[in-house]
């Protein structure tokens, strides 16, 4: 599918439903510079309905913590499941992102990043973990979840519901690391953005 296309298209559904709604096989086909282009034609204006993935994870999520799911989506406003236009990028390509949770407001955030790792204490505590990793050993719910955090930004949802993990277990490994200082945990909103950009 061409951009032009793919512009088309996003008018169509701004029309048909007030936001955009792209089929996943568009997402994917999508470069960066399309997305750019999206973002620049449309500006912050248009919403864009998630992707059937993620809203599969949120339908899960709705069962698996009401409360969270509510913090995110229960704001009295239909459909759910719409952000803005500028979190596109997350989700194109053949290994599409997500929309990770990172800024709730009522309850706490189990966001992590590479930033969130303390250096000096985790240092070889990782160089274990990606060795069991290399050697396609079993990871506990503590050692998957600092891997992911070191590779790239994770919530304990999405960790949970792609490993098929509990979230008690991952709060408890969340305990964990931090007792062990590998990571820092914030949960609150406000100073999670005051420690990097939170978009």
């Amino acid at each position: 599918m061409t951009l032009s296309e793919i512009e088309t298209l996003c008018r169509d559904s701004i029309q048909q439903y007030g936001y955009i709604r792209l089929p996943d096989v568009v997402l994917r086909s999508m470069s960066p510079s399309d997305a750019k282009y999206l973002q620049a034609s449309f500006g912050g204006r248009e919403l864009l309905h998630l992707p059937d993935h993620e809203v599969a994870f949120n339908e899960w999520l709705k069962q698996a913590d009401p409360a969270v799911w509510a913090d995110l989506w229960d704001a009295g406003t239909e459909p759910p499941y719409l952000v803005s236009l500028a979190y596109i990028a997350d989700f194109i390509g053949e290994q599409p992102g997500v929309f990770a949770i990172r800024d709730l407001q009522s309850t706490d955030n189990y966001f992590f990043a590479p930033e969130m790792i303390v250096e000096k204490e985790s240092t070889a505590f990782l160089e274990a973990v990606r060795d069991l990793f290399l050697r396609r050993e079993p990871l506990t719910p503590a050692q998957l979840l600092a891997l992911q955090a070191s590779n790239g930004p994770v919530d304990i949802w999405h960790l949970a519901y792609r490993q098929n993990l509990t979230l008690d277990s991952l709060k408890l490994a969340v305990r964990q690391l931090v007792d062990d200082h590998i990571l820092v945990h914030v949960p609150n909103a406000e100073h999670l953005a005051a420690l990097f950009d939170v978009k």
